[in-house]
């Protein structure tokens, strides 16, 4: 049997409520000031991954002529 009930819904604990809350604007805040930084990772390491693929794809199809020949 699985349970959906979490920390915050077990009486007695009410004051995780407002905890978890808290938490959870954090956690917002934390990945809204980050976002533009990992953006920018992702465009700074775009074009190895773009010159990386297009060596892959080239050595397979090397290959692949070299064994048909």
């Amino acid at each position: 049997m699985r349970t959906t009930a979490n920390i915050a819904a077990v009486r007695g604990y009410e004051g995780f409520a407002e905890l978890a809350a808290a938490a959870k604007v954090v956690k917002n805040v934390a990945l809204f000031v980050v976002a533009p930084f990992i953006g920018l990772a992702y465009a700074a390491a775009f074009p190895f991954v773009a010159v990386g693929m297009l060596a892959w794809y080239g050595v397979r199809a090397a290959r692949k002529r070299a064994g048909a020949a």
